[in-house]
Order: structure tokens, then sequence, then C-alpha cells
């Protein structure tokens, strides 16, 4: 009796180590799916999503100085000063695909009320933007479209006040516009962008009809238009050199192949932003022109003891120092 209990005892043990066996083998064992099963499977997953990076950024700058004299023995003339300027960048970054634009608006007035004359101290407006095909980590290649003008008209300026008989520019006299093919350089933090074009087209517009008549801004004279193909960089930087000093620069360069290509043409902008507080800034900022099409009047020259006009092309320089309500948007 006592053998017939152990193989008894045995028997159960063996059937339920099979059992588990086989509930084990059956958890483990992956169902097999038919080619129609997987072919939905796979069609009802949603399809990646590239990733998309979108940044606007837009700053505001108002900045005003007034000076006031009565009786005031060392001399002088009491003035109004009003500067406005209007920066926005949008940036779209799509895996493959990049687009970049840019407008600037400026316009400034100084008034001298014993005069009673105004006098305008700045005056842009500027448009850019550019299409890229990603080739490497921060190269695209790029087609840019870039228009540049002012709103107002301006006058030559005699003994202090403006001339109203002669026209030194106007609405879209001069109007400049770049159409440029090329490749485009990103730095990955967006401090330094760099464009180089070998094909480029420029347009320079002179609708006014006296001006064009003069010829004004390298047109032929009577001309409301002339083109110039050649070669063109563009590049844009931004240093933060502390907490609160930041600086910018913004160069164009273009040469004509058809006509003087050693004459390259340069616009340059430079700021240094002194960050006061959230409301305030000091700003410094200088604009530099070259273009051998524009003829200025410039200090007389002395030939045989005679002075002479001197008109010719060279180097235009504006320098502004201000302080002013800064508003990011």
């Amino acid at each position: 009796m006592k053998g017939k209990g152990i193989k008894t005892t045995i028997v159960v043990a063996m059937l339920t180590l099979h059992h588990l066996c086989t509930i084990t083998h059956a958890q483990t064992v992956t169902p097999t799916l038919t080619a129609a099963e997987e072919s939905a499977l796979r069609n009802s997953a949603a399809p990646p999503q590239d990733t998309v990076l979108w940044l606007s950024k837009g700053l505001i700058n108002i900045h005003f100085s007034q000076v006031q004299l009565n009786n005031w023995a060392a001399g002088g003339q009491s003035n109004l000063s009003l500067l406005t300027k209007f920066d926005q960048n949008w940036n779209l970054d799509r895996e493959r695909f990049g687009w970049d634009s840019e407008l600037h608006l400026a316009f400034g007035l100084l008034h001298r009320p014993e005069d009673r004359v105004f006098l305008k101290t700045d005056d842009r407006i500027e448009w850019s933007t550019k299409f890229g095909y990603r080739t490497t980590t921060t190269g695209f290649i790029t087609i840019m479209a870039h228009f540049r003008s002012q709103l107002a008209p301006g006058y030559a300026i005699e003994n202090g006040v403006p001339n109203r008989d002669l026209l030194n520019s106007n609405w879209l006299s001069p109007g400049y516009g770049v159409v440029a093919a090329g490749m485009d350089y990103k730095h990955p933090s967006n401090a330094i962008n760099v464009f180089l074009a070998p094909i480029t087209f420029k347009s320079t517009w002179v609708m006014d009809d006296s001006l064009s008549q003069a010829g004004a801004f390298g047109v032929t004279p009577g001309e409301t238009s002339r083109y110039e193909v050649g070669g063109y960089l563009k590049m844009n930087a931004n240093w933060k050199i502390s907490e609160e000093i930041s600086y910018s620069l913004r160069l164009d360069l273009f040469s004509n192949f058809m006509d003087n290509p050693q004459n390259i043409d340069v616009y340059s902008d430079h700021l240094i932003s002194l960050k006061i507080n959230t409301w305030l800034t000091t700003t410094i900022s200088a604009t530099l022109i070259y273009d051998n099409d524009i003829s200025l009047t410039k200090n007389p020259q002395e030939i045989d003891g005679a002075l002479v006009p001197n008109i010719g092309p060279g180097l235009q320089l504006k320098q502004v120092l201000s302080v002013g309500l800064s508003l990011t948007i």
C-alpha cells in the first residue's frame, strides 16, 4: 500500500509539470499574422511628422530728445527730435526646408522751432526673404529676394535749411531690388548667417521724373531703371557680449560682372545695444554705404590755387547715438 501511494504521487507531479509547461509554451509563442493582417496593421500607423521650428521676433525702438533754449548766452538752437525703428524677423526650419524673412522700417525727424523747418534724419524701408533646401547640417541651396527704398522725399541742405527746389531722393528714387541664387550657411546658434550668390540680378529704379532726367543713381538720363548682373554676398551676425550688451552686423556686397567688377557696392549696418532695463535701451548705430554709381558733392578741391567742385563717388556714413523706449514683440 505504501508503494502504491508513492507511485500515485509521482504520476500526479508529472501531470502537473506537463500542464505548467504547456501553459508557458502557449504564452511565449507569438501568433502568426497573415499578409493581409500585417498590411492593414502597417497602414493604420500614423506617418512620422517632420520637426518644425518656427521663430518670430520683433523689436520697436522709439527715441525722443528735446532741447529748449531761452536767452542762452552760449548760443544754440532749440530743437525736437524723434526717431522710430521697427525690426521684424521670421524663421522657419522644417527638416529639409528653411525660410527666413526680415523687415526693417525707420523714420526720423528733427524740428527747429525758431527756423520753422523739419529735417529728415532717417528714412528706410527694407525687406528680404530667403527659401532654402538643406544639403548639409548648416548649408542650404537658397533663392533670395531683397528690396530697399525710402518713404518720404529728401532735399539738399543749404545753410542748414532744406532747399525744396533741389530734390535728392523720393519713394522708389532710388529703389533697389535683388534676386539671387546661391548657398546659405547658418550657424547652429543662429549667431552668423552667410549667403553667397554667384548668380545675382540687381535692379535700380528712379521713378521721380526730375531725378530720372538728371541720370541720378546711375541710370541713363531719361530712363527709370538700370539692371546689373553679378555676384552677391549677404551676412548677418549677432553677438551677445554680456547680459546687457549686444552687437549686430549686417553686410551686403555686390559686384557687377559686366561693368567694372572691381568697384564693389557696399551696404553695412552696425548696432551696439546697451540694455538699461526691460524698457529702456541705449543704442549706437552706424551705416556705411559705397556705390560707385552715386555721385556725391564733396568738399571742394584746390587746383592751381582755385577751389573747384568735387563731385563723384565716395563713402557715405551715418552715425546715431540715442536712448529711448525698446519693446520686444
